[in-house]
């Protein structure tokens, strides 16, 4: 009985924290000769699927740092929309598969399971583009999906190339809702 209870739990805090939606994930295509070197650094959150962690957050950004041990140790903080204070959560990620580095794998505690962090396009001084989606037995699957910057703002050539890739991975862009990025602190 305690399994089914924990199973229908978690079942109510992915479909409230990701976008869910029916059949499978879909099959993706990551960076190809990803170097997780140049993918180091401040990342500015431009466009997001919903997250209700990121829920009345503003100027949201992420730091990536290379560990010792190969992990890479990733500092997200924002702005609470409501009262402009920071927020903030410190995670880890490695790469699993030394044979493909894109395929990222991401925490932010060390109770969660570790979640897909998969980057499908970055030209590592622009913009990146990030996707997550877990199924449950084939029938219903939680996305995740951003697009990131390096500054507070993306050429729209950029945005809209990005947009075309997801489509073409059959991920909808329309699930993207826009992060405030006006009047951040440096």
């Amino acid at each position: 009985m305690w399994k089914w209870v924990m199973s229908i739990l978690v079942l109510i805090e992915c479909a409230s924290s990701q976008v869910p939606s029916s059949g499978k994930c879909p099959d993706i295509k990551t960076q190809t000769n990803f170097d997780l070197n140049k993918y180091v650094g401040v990342w500015h959150e431009i466009f997001k699927f919903y997250t209700s962690f990121e829920s009345n957050q503003k100027c949201i950004q992420a730091n990536y740092t290379l560990e010792p041990n190969g992990h890479v140790r990733v500092w997200n903080t924002a702005l609470n929309t409501q009262d402009d204070k920071p927020v903030s959560a410190i995670g880890d990620g490695y790469a699993p598969d030394p044979n493909d580095t894109a395929r990222l794998e991401v925490r932010f505690s060390e109770f969660a399971p570790y979640a897909n962090y998969w980057i499908i396009d970055t030209d590592y001084e622009n913009y990146t583009l990030v996707y997550s989606c877990k199924d449950f037995l084939g029938v219903e699957k939680f996305e995740f999906a951003w697009i990131l910057s390096r500054t507070h703002n993306l050429a729209t050539k950029d945005k809209d190339r990005l947009f075309e890739v997801l489509e073409k991975s059959g991920i909808k862009s329309s699930n993207f809702m826009m992060t405030d990025q006006t009047n951040c602190p440096s």
